[in-house]
């Protein structure tokens, strides 16, 4: 909840790490709910290479340029900033004790970027300066150093102040945590969530089996008069319903029954309502839930009998 939540405004969400084409459904969702995102680290530079930047093309994942183009037009949909590093403290290749810094542009073979430039660094931390609550996901480094580099612990400063000025500050993932490692108040100060994958997962709308399971405890409370013309009529429940094709038309054909469909995706679930909404049938209805869970709390409260149970199974 402390991670979805956007009532404090603005909310920032600074992204790293790498593996654009793994996290875009998460992107997607960061990009719709913030009010501005900051990349670093490697997705930095699958993002100048959607606003057609030049940029070394062994930093680009080339399988998520469609995914990159997407989330930069949602953000210019909802005119909300997008914001990427200007420039980078690089290192070279097998002597990392010499380090140059080089714009985005300008990065020599041989070079490898390691953490935000100057440039970089003031911007990120104007732009932050505003905000109320600031989301920090993923490595904010590009892992070729072993430990924080100086730039690091500047990002870290910079949370550190506006945190004590009132802004939320929720650090997820281990790699994240490192660039704080040096700050003995920061598991105090700040909401810390290690485990970065549950948080992607979460994120993105997928149910959490840890979470899933908890529904077996959850009863519920179905007003089945609200719901059916007549609850006394035996039902059908479909486990699986996906897009509804198969109620949708059997509601129309047997009206002697009643059909309910069990469905964990929400969208799906929400348009099969609206289409039954339309249709003004009143002997089909569905349920968004994890029937593996929770079919014997909803089935035993129905008035009517239970005749059938049809479950829709993939076959590869």
């Amino acid at each position: 909840m402390k991670i979805s939540e956007t009532k404090k405004q603005p909310c920032v969400a600074i992204i790293g790490g790498s593996n654009f084409l793994k996290k875009a459904n998460t992107l997607h969702v960061l990009a719709s709910t913030c009010d501005g995102v900051i990349f670093i680290g490697k997705l930095a530079f699958q993002i100048m290479n959607g606003f057609g930047l030049s940029v070394p093309t062994h930093l680009v994942e080339h399988d998520a340029v469609k995914e990159a183009l997407e989330l930069i037009k949602l953000t210019q949909q909802r005119k909300i900033p997008i914001y990427f590093q200007k420039d980078f403290v690089c290192v070279k290749v097998g002597k990392p004790e010499l380090v140059e810094i080089y714009a985005y542009n300008e990065i020599l073979a041989g070079w490898v970027p390691v953490d935000l430039g100057p440039v970089s660094m003031k911007e990120t931390s104007s732009m932050l300066s505003t905000c109320k609550k600031v989301i920090l996901i993923g490595s904010v480094s590009f892992g070729s150093l072993e430990e924080d580099s100086v730039r690091t612990s500047q990002l870290a400063s910079v949370l550190e102040r506006i945190s004590k000025n009132g802004s939320e500050v929720i650090l997820i993932g281990n790699a994240a945590c490192k660039a704080f490692a040096g700050k003995s108040s920061y598991s105090n100060q700040y909401s810390v969530f290690r485990n970065a994958s549950v948080a992607w997962e979460f994120l993105r709308g997928t149910k959490l089996p840890g979470v899933a399971i908890l529904d077996k405890a959850f009863q519920y409370n179905l007003n089945w008069h609200a719901i059916f013309a007549d609850p006394t009529k035996p039902i059908a429940v479909d486990i699986g319903s996906g897009n509804g094709l198969f109620i949708l038309k059997v509601v129309r054909k047997c009206t002697d029954l009643n059909f309910l469909g069990l469905e964990i995706n929400r969208k799906l679930v929400q348009r099969c309502l609206d289409n039954l909404h339309q249709s003004e049938l009143k002997n089909g209805y569905f349920i968004s839930t994890n029937a593996t869970s929770t079919f014997r709390s909803i089935v035993s409260s129905y008035p009517g009998d239970l005749v059938l149970v049809a479950i829709q199974v993939q076959v590869s």
